[in-house]
């Protein structure tokens, strides 16, 4: 019974050498793996160099070969100078020739060597061969997340594998990608793993937008920044997705009412997601818009707030082109006429925005009131604003 178990052992044990070191049916590659077994240490990384200058051969098995050899000499070894070198250079060399029968070799070694060369060298190639494969990203999406969380928990980290990581996520381009590298974004980590983190979830196609909505429906306010902020840098989104982001941010907080309305992220945020409809003319969120604009115009009658966020609003629906936007800010105007025949008193920046909005929208319903500015005691700014204004309406 004992000679069984020892005969299986031994079975198990020359099948794993085996795999290991499979040779090629390539006679090229072949002579190099047999060169590579019989050579020193220092031969063999001169050994690896030269095979990868052969192009016309896919050299991929030579190169498996030599990463085997590492990881089953990692324990007598340890951080060998020599064999860390092997290691860089069989793992960089595998990029050129596109092979992913390579990954779970590269796999092994970017979980078993620490050596910050090594895993460069894994990552770069990583990059390479694992291009629309679910299940490879996965795993280094996995490994990212990880050696994220122990660099936040205070463990060391070299940034620059930490960057590169982030690098390749973003050029594999996976929606799995998206979440691991947004924490990352977030972090108090190095600028330079932040910023390789924001540009790497900007290079994410598949489904970049419906990510960046779920965070801004679901998250915390400076999640929420972050996210709009990424989506106001990303190159080649549609006039649609921005909309629909910019909506998105403008109908959560716009409808945020009380003390958390007055804080400054919350200001900002519908403020600059007013810019954003406004320069995309994104009449679907007119009727938000407009809701919007009464409650402000409220707050500013009752003495509640001042024009900061009502001149920005009336901006924004300048863009609109919806008779609503028209009607509301022509009605305004005609209170602010009868404010100041009453009062004589106006706001200058105020009585501006909604000549220039009402000008801009063209509606006709405006005339009356765009008119009767000219019989008011205002300055000639004003007056000559609402003469523009008359000349773009249309009839």
């Amino acid at each position: 019974m004992k000679k069984k178990c020892l005969y299986l052992a031994l079975f198990a044990f020359l099948a794993l050498s085996l795999d290991a070191y499979a040779q090629s049916s390539d006679p090229v590659v072949l002579s190099y793996q047999r060169n590579f077994i019989r050579a020193s240490m220092a031969t063999k990384i001169e050994l690896l160099n030269d095979a990868s200058r052969i192009t016309n051969v896919n050299m991929t098995p030579l190169y498996v070969d030599s990463i085997g050899f590492v990881l089953s000499n990692l324990t007598v070894l340890g951080q060998d100078a020599q064999l860390v070198e092997i290691a860089s250079v069989s793992a960089s060399k595998l990029a050129q020739y596109r092979d992913p029968s390579a990954i779970p070799s590269l796999r092994k070694l970017l979980a078993t060597l620490t050596d910050p060369k090594v895993r460069l060298s894994v990552i770069n190639a990583y990059s390479v061969l694992a291009k629309d494969r679910k299940d490879d990203i996965a795993f280094l999406d996995s490994w990212f997340a990880g050696a994220v969380d122990l660099a936040l928990s205070g463990t060391p980290a070299d940034q620059r594998v930490l960057s590169a990581c982030a690098t390749a996520l973003g050029k594999l381009g996976a929606a799995s990608s998206f979440l691991p590298l947004f924490r990352a974004s977030l972090s108090n980590l190095d600028s330079s793993v932040v910023l390789a983190s924001q540009n790497a979830i900007n290079q994410i196609s598949e489904g970049y937008t419906d990510q960046i909505l779920a965070i801004i429906r679901e998250n915390p306010v400076k999640d929420v920044q972050a996210a709009f902020s990424l989506s106001t840098r990303r190159e080649g989104l549609t006039n649609a997705e921005r909309g629909q982001i910019a909506e998105t941010v403008f109908s959560r907080f716009a409808a945020i009412e009380g003390e958390e309305a007055a804080r400054q992220p919350t200001k900002d945020l519908v403020r600059e997601s007013m810019k954003q409809l406004a320069a995309l003319s994104w009449s679907q969120a007119s009727p938000a818009v407009v809701k919007y604009f009464y409650r402000i115009q409220g707050e500013y009658k009752n003495g509640q707030s001042n024009s900061d966020m009502l001149v920005p609003v009336i901006a924004c629906m300048g863009s609109m082109a919806t008779n609503e936007a028209s009607q509301a800010l022509s009605i305004f105007l005609g209170l602010l006429n009868s404010e100041t025949e009453q009062k004589k008193t106006y706001n200058e920046q105020l009585l501006l925005a909604v000549i220039k909005s009402l000008g801009e929208l063209g509606d006709k319903t405006a005339f009356d009131y765009l008119l009767y500015v000219g019989y008011l005691e205002y300055p000639e700014t004003v007056k000559q604003a609402s003469r523009d204004a008359l000349a773009r309406l249309n009839w």
